[in-house]
């Protein structure tokens, strides 16, 4: 098995209940961060200076430089600050139109401890709120990478095909929630995690974070396959069979490749 461009990228995702809307957190590590949880996270609506700003609090050291709110695919206004403006480009050039409506707010950050790279989660009003670490701009296959991941869990844990929390699941149960009858998450996670449990062999993976857990083994075979990650042996060719015979993500997969060049 050959690994990703980026062989010690790692995602973490945790949920927690928030008064607002659960909260799905999922981001990207350094190989020299600190193996601590993301860990819960709860949402504030507005703040004296931006009302229409959701404030994220994590348990890590987290420092907010700005948010974008973004309205219709664009900035509601003006960005006057040139790093945001800066992050906002490399988004805009990656986030592909199909999706534009789910991206409610781009959120600047810089995390402490130099591990967290980037985040996803819903947003409490609907659609989904992106973070990104501004420290790790300067590696566009990281960040990349990243956004590719995340836009793959925009997709398939959204209000309709996944449920979050340990009630009724008439679909399939996975770790964070259940999955809907016939949506691609749960065809992949009855196939290649059955009752929850995936192989025990690293050759079915296209690295040692997709064993993980299936929402995570899903998202990193959906990059690689974007990507054209030099991957091969056990079921990752039929993981990206499956990936590809979805219609939502194979469009997906090829607006991104013409996006990414």
């Amino acid at each position: 098995m050959q690994m990703s461009s980026n062989p010690f990228r790692l995602f973490v995702l945790s949920v927690a209940s928030a008064a607002v809307a659960f909260m799905i957190i999922s981001g990207s590590l350094r190989p020299d961060a600190p193996t601590t949880d993301v860990g819960q996270a709860g949402v504030a609506l507005g703040d004296d200076t931006a009302r229409a700003v959701e404030r994220v609090a994590y348990r890590q050291d987290v420092i907010r430089i700005g948010d974008v709110v973004v309205v219709d695919g664009q900035p509601e206004g003006p960005i006057d600050d040139d790093d945001i403006a800066a992050t906002w480009e490399l988004v805009d050039a990656i986030w592909p139109q199909s999706l534009r409506s789910e991206l409610r707010q781009l959120s600047v950050i810089e995390e402490e401890s130099r591990g967290l790279v980037g985040v996803v989660h819903p947003a409490a009003g609907g659609g989904w709120i992106l973070s990104l670490d501004l420290a790790d701009l300067g590696d566009q296959v990281l960040i990349r990478e990243t956004i590719v991941h995340e836009l793959s869990h925009v997709v398939t844990l959204a209000p309709g095909v996944f449920a979050f929390g340990e009630g009724e699941c008439v679909g399939v149960r996975i770790e964070l929630g259940c999955a809907a009858p016939d949506s691609v998450l749960a065809d992949y996670a009855s196939t290649f995690w059955p009752g929850a449990v995936g192989s025990d062999n690293e050759s079915d993976y296209v690295n040692d974070y997709a064993m993980s857990a299936a929402h995570e083994d899903l998202s990193e075979t959906f990059t690689a396959m974007v990507l054209g990650w030099p991957v091969d042996g056990g079921q990752v060719d039929a993981k990206m069979a499956m990936l590809e015979g979805s219609p939502q993500l194979s469009a997906l997969a090829t607006e991104l490749r013409g996006s990414l060049g």
